[in-house]
């Protein structure tokens, strides 16, 4: 029974970032958002990159699939925290909704750059 009701829990995450996307107000928050976007998709991998391989002189497959989540979208459950803890609902929608189409065009990327690893 239990695995039956937790097997809900991200099909309702997802309905709830959803329900509060709103992509009429993407003009008035474009500058946050790509900063956070561009943060997130662009230059926490590469931060990270530079530290693993270039500092630590780590390779492997640890490190390209480390990398990879890094490169990720935002998290759908951290905007849910996020959302409950009273900051820009709407803001963090966007991140989650903008963020996960942008992530099918940057994630091949840093595939190919985490594969020369």
């Amino acid at each position: 029974m239990l695995t039956r009701l937790g097997g809900t829990l991200a099909p309702l995450a997802l309905v709830s970032v959803g329900l509060q996307l709103r992509l009429g107000l993407l003009p008035g928050n474009r500058v946050p958002l790509a900063m956070g976007l561009g943060y997130k998709l662009v230059l926490a991998p590469l931060l990270m990159m530079l530290v693993y391989v270039g500092a630590m002189g780590l390779g492997g497959t640890t490190t390209q699939v480390t990398l990879f989540e890094a490169a990720m979208a935002p998290q759908v459950g951290a905007s849910i925290v996020a959302i409950q803890y009273g900051l820009d609902a709407q803001l963090i929608s966007l991140m989650v909704g903008v963020g996960t189409v942008l992530s099918f065009m940057t994630l091949p990327i840093w595939w190919s750059v985490f594969s020369a690893i």
